[in-house]
């Protein structure tokens, strides 16, 4: 099978690479066939080599390891579908013939342009752009595995989650703007451009939101409000360390049973009030230790005749309901009942540690 390697970055720098016969040496060097400049690839980090009909993936004892599908791996076969983390990159693994495939199908004959009104429109665009801005997709960081679920209701605003790496943690955070129109969208993606920086700044989530609350209280724009998680994920000591501002902090669950339901949802929403404090809470996790993030959207999904009406209990219950399942199934299991077009935004992600 001819596979080749595609980075997973929406960036320009996004690129592929074949898999061949001939080893590939990925890492920091210069002289490495497949370069990437940054500090977390050891100059020789790993290597890529076709052989038999399958393709492989070696660690040259790398500083930060290699992983794939999450697990940190000392030689592995690959298929088509994986992901290979290395250092602050993610790569996939693609079947370059379906790839060719694809690239060259035909375009087929353009049908007549829908008469869509002004308003359709515009939730059809919003839509499309929520859902790049934060794709469903399953991430693989360092010592964890994370699955994203977004339904966008199709309005301006939009939930959002995003990861990046921070010296020696991974960064994880959670916006719910709680208006809709084009201010929620802007301020979205304002926060959403400025978080690295404000989290370099601040180095602790809680300092982090107190930072995000004055800059959008210092705007003195009214109705610009907006519930948050971030979260601070330490790999090698298995830590988590969030903070919440109007947002339930994020479950943990351990061995079926969710740990926190009863946590304090934290201080106002971002932009409310100026000189807001906000706590921070430190969770040591184990292996198989699940963690999900949600935004209010989810609660009233899931809202029945016997639900409570509560974004979390009502979460809760489904998840220990469905603790059984591995992690794509349950989360599958969870939102199953929720409308296809929802009223408001559907975002909920479930992390899953796994060993070193």
């Amino acid at each position: 099978m001819n596979c080749m390697l595609t980075l997973a970055d929406i960036s320009g720098d996004t690129w592929s690479e074949d898999i061949t016969n001939v080893p590939k040496v990925l890492g920091r060097s210069e002289t490495a066939d497949i370069r990437l400049d940054h500090a977390s690839v050891s100059r020789q980090h790993c290597r890529f080599w076709a052989e038999g009909g399958g393709c492989f993936v070696e660690d040259f004892g790398s500083t930060n390891g290699t992983y794939v599908n999450g697990l940190k791996i000392e030689r592995e076969k690959l298929a088509p579908g994986d992901t290979i983390v290395v250092g602050r990159f993610e790569l996939v693994v693609e079947d370059k013939q379906r790839v060719q495939l694809t690239v060259d199908l035909p375009e087929e004959p353009r049908s007549r342009v829908l008469l869509l009104d002004q308003r359709a429109e515009e939730k059809h665009l919003a839509r499309v752009i929520h859902q790049r801005m934060t794709p469903s997709r399953r991430m693989s960081l360092p010592g964890m595995v994370a699955e994203v679920v977004y339904t966008p209701c199709g309005l301006l605003g939009g939930d959002c989650f995003d990861t990046f790496e921070l010296s020696n943690r991974w960064i994880l955070s959670l916006f719910d703007p709680m208006t809709h129109g084009v201010k929620a969208a802007m301020n979205s993606m304002l926060l959403r451009a400025e978080l690295q920086r404000w989290v370099a700044l601040t180095a602790e989530p809680a300092r982090c939101l107190q930072w995000i609350n004055s800059e959008l209280t210092l705007l003195g724009i009214n109705d610009l409000y907006v519930t948050a998680v971030v979260a601070s994920w330490f790999p090698r000591m298995q830590t988590l360390v969030y903070s919440a501002a109007g947002e339930h902090p994020p479950l943990v669950m351990r061995e079926g049973k969710v740990l926190n339901l009863g946590e304090a949802a934290g201080g106002l929403p971002l932009g409310v009030q100026g000189g807001e404090h906000y706590s921070e809470h430190l969770v040591q996790l184990k292996d198989k230790d699940r963690v999900f993030f949600f935004t209010e959207g989810v609660g009233e999904a899931l809202r029945d005749e016997n639900a409570s009406g509560i974004t979390a209990l009502d979460l809760s219950r489904r998840l220990e309901q469905t603790a059984e399942l591995n992690l794509t199934e349950q989360m599958q299991e969870v939102l199953r009942a929720t409308p296809a077009d929802p009223l408001d935004d559907l975002l909920l992600v479930g992390c899953e540690i796994i060993p070193h």
